[in-house]
C-alpha cells in the first residue's frame, strides 16, 4: 500500500472515530460529575416520595401514583425494577443517573438528523454540561427522564419526517406518549408533535393514518391521570408550599439551566438560538415549527392556566426540563450555520468555544438538596433506629428523608403524603396497622425538658440531632383510626414543641392540618 493510500486510510478513520470518541468524552464527563452526588447529596422529600411509593409492590405502586395521588406512572415504575435490585436511596438516584447519561447520545442524534455532524456535537457537549443534568441526573426523581423521553420523542418524530412509513409513524406515535407517561407536562411536546403531524398529513387518505391514531388514542388513560393530580391538593387544609415561580421567570431558568445560564450569556445563546430555528426554518421547516412550538407554547399555556388560577404544583424550571433537548438543538444548529463560515481545520472552534461557555455559565438552577437534616450523617442514627422497630404494615407519616434512608426496613410500610386529598385515599384502603411513625425534622436537638413535658403529655417519642420521630403504638384496625391517632399525638405533642422546639412547630402544625382534613374527608373526627 502506497504513502499515499495510508494517508488517507488514516485520515478516514480518524474522521470516522472522532464523533463516537468525543461523545463518549462528554458523556464520560457528566458521568464524573455525578458520581459523587449519588452518595453524597442530602435527601429531600420528593425523593422520599418516589422512593417509599416504588419500594411498594407494583400493584399497590400503581394505585397510589394514578388513583392515590393522580400523575404519570413510568419513573415510579422503573425505580420498583431499580429498588428491587437494591433497595437503597443510592439506587434510587442511579435511575437518574442513567437517563441523564441517556439524554447525551439522543442529544447528538437529533441534532446531527437536522443539522449535520458539528451541530451533533455542539449538542452533545451542551447536554453533557446543563445545569439541568448536572443537579436532576442524580436527584431521585423523575426530572433527567423527562429529559430523556423528550429527546427520544422528538428524534423518534424526526426520523418519521425524513422516512415517511407506517412502522415510522408507529415508533413516533409511541415516542410521542413516553414523555406523557413520565410527567403531565409531557401533554406539550405530546401536542406539538400531533399539530405538526396534522397539518402534515392534511388532504391524504385518513385510513392510513388509523393505526398511528389509534396508538395516540393511549394518550387518553395517561391525561386523565394527571387530571386526577390536579386536586391533590387543597388550599384550605392550611398548606403552604413554596409558591415557585412565574411561567415567564421558570422558562428562563429552564432554557439557561439547558444552555446558557443567565445573563448576557443567555442573551448570546438564545441569539444563536433564534439563527438555529431561522437556518431549519429553511431547510427542515416541519422540525423547526415543532421546536418553536414546543418553546413556545408552554409559558404562553402556564400564564394562561395561573390566571385562572388552573394550576396548583409548584412551578419550576426541573418541571420544564423536556425542553433542554430542544435548546440545545436550536443553539446547535446556530453553531453549526456559523462554523461554516470558518475554514474546514477550524470549524471545531466555536463547538469548543460554546461547550466551554455553557460549562462556565453563571448558574441559572439552583440546587435543592441544601436541606442539613438530609444530610447521610443527620439521618444515620434515626435511619437505624427505624431499620430495628418499623414492621411491615406500618404506617409513615409524610414521605420523609428519614424513612427513604432507612431503607429497606422501609418498604414493607405504608407511606402517607402530606397532601389532604392523597392522604385520605390511601388512608381509606389501609388496613390493619400495627404503629405509626411521623417524622419532625429539627434544626437544633431538643432538651431533656422538652422531652420530660412530651412524656408527660403521653406522647411516645424518639429524639436524634436533627429529627424527632413521634410514635402512635397500636394495633389500629384500619388507616383512619392510625391516622386519627397520629393527629392525637400531635395535637398532644404541639404544645411542648412550641414551647420548647420551635423550630420543629411549623413543620407539626403542617402535619396536624393535613391529617384533620384527610380525616374530615373520611367522616371521621380529628381530637
Amino acid at each position: 500500500m502506497s504513502t499515499t493510500a495510508v494517508d488517507r486510510y488514516e485520515l478516514r478513520a480518524a474522521t470516522t472515530l472522532a464523533p463516537p470518541l468525543a461523545l463518549a468524552g462528554v458523556m464520560t464527563f457528566l458521568f464524573v460529575r455525578l458520581l459523587p452526588d449519588v452518595a453524597d447529596k442530602p435527601l429531600h422529600e420528593d425523593e422520599a416520595v418516589a422512593g417509599l411509593i416504588s419500594a411498594r409492590p407494583l400493584g399497590e405502586l400503581l394505585h397510589t401514583v394514578v388513583l392515590d395521588r393522580g400523575g404519570a406512572p413510568l419513573h415510579f415504575v422503573l425505580a420498583h425494577v431499580a429498588l428491587s435490585i437494591h433497595s437503597s436511596p443510592e439506587a434510587l438516584r442511579s435511575v437518574s443517573v442513567v437517563f441523564a447519561l441517556a439524554t447525551v447520545p439522543l442529544c447528538y442524534d437529533l441534532a446531527g438528523r437536522v443539522a449535520g455532524l458539528l451541530a451533533g456535537l455542539t449538542a452533545a457537549s451542551l447536554a453533557a454540561t446543563s445545569q439541568l443534568l448536572a443537579i436532576y441526573g442524580t436527584f431521585g426523581r423523575m426530572y433527567s427522564l423527562f429529559a430523556c423521553a423528550s429527546a427520544l420523542s422528538a428524534d423518534l418524530f424526526v426520523r418519521a419526517l425524513d422516512r415517511p412509513d407506517r412502522r415510522a409513524f408507529l415508533a413516533a406515535a409511541v415516542g410521542s406518549l413516553v414523555p406523557l407517561a413520565v410527567h403531565p407536562f409531557g401533554l406539550f411536546p405530546f401536542a406539538a408533535e400531533a399539530v405538526i403531524a396534522l397539518c402534515l398529513w392534511r388532504g391524504r387518505d385518513l385510513r392510513a393514518a388509523l393505526p398511528v391514531l389509534a396508538v395516540g388514542l393511549l394518550a387518553v388513560p395517561l391525561v386523565l391521570a394527571d387530571l386526577r393530580l390536579s386536586d391533590r391538593y387543597a388550599p384550605e387544609a392550611g398548606l403552604r408550599m413554596e409558591s415557585g415561580t412565574s411561567a415567564g421567570d421558570a422558562t428562563l431558568r429552564a432554557l439557561g439551566g439547558a444552555a446558557g445560564g443567565h445573563g448576557v450569556l443567555l442573551a448570546g445563546f438564545t441569539v444563536l438560538a433564534a439563527l438555529g430555528a431561522f437556518t431549519l426554518s429553511r431547510r427542515r421547516p416541519s422540525f423547526a415549527a415543532f421546536a418553536c412550538l414546543t418553546l413556545v407554547a408552554p409559558p404562553a399555556a402556564l400564564v394562561l392556566a395561573s390566571a385562572t388560577d388552573s394550576v396548583n404544583d409548584r412551578l419550576g424550571p426541573r418541571h420544564l426540563i423536556f425542553m433542554l433537548p430542544l435548546w440545545t438543538v436550536l443553539v446547535a444548529a446556530g453553531v453549526a450555520r456559523l462554523a461554516l463560515l470558518l475554514p474546514a481545520k477550524a470549524r471545531i472552534v466555536p463547538v469548543v468555544v460554546v461547550g466551554a461557555a455553557a460549562l462556565l455559565a453563571p448558574s441559572a438552577v439552583s440546587e435543592p438538596r441544601t436541606i442539613p437534616t438530609g444530610e447521610p450523617s443527620a439521618l444515620a442514627a434515626p435511619a437505624a433506629w427505624l431499620g430495628e422497630h418499623v414492621a411491615p404494615g406500618d404506617v409513615l407519616f409524610p414521605y420523609s428523608p428519614v424513612f427513604l434512608a432507612a431503607l429497606p426496613a422501609t418498604e414493607k410500610a405504608h407511606g402517607y403524603s402530606r397532601e389532604p386529598v392523597a392522604l385520605a385515599r390511601a388512608a381509606r384502603r389501609t388496613h390493619e396497622v400495627p404503629a405509626v411513625f411521623v417524622s419532625l425534622p429539627l434544626r437544633q436537638p431538643v432538651s431533656e425538658n422538652a422531652l420530660a413535658g412530651l412524656r408527660r403529655a403521653r406522647v411516645d417519642t424518639h429524639a436524634f440531632p436533627s429529627w424527632l420521630i413521634v410514635e402512635a403504638r397500636g394495633p389500629f384496625p384500619d388507616g383512619r383510626r392510625a391516622l386519627a391517632a397520629a393527629a392525637s399525638a400531635l395535637r398532644r405533642a404541639a404544645p411542648v414543641i412550641a414551647a420548647r422546639a420551635p423550630t420543629a412547630d411549623a413543620y407539626l402544625q403542617q402535619l396536624r392540618s393535613t391529617a384533620c382534613e384527610a380525616l374530615v374527608r373520611l367522616q371521621t373526627s380529628c381530637s
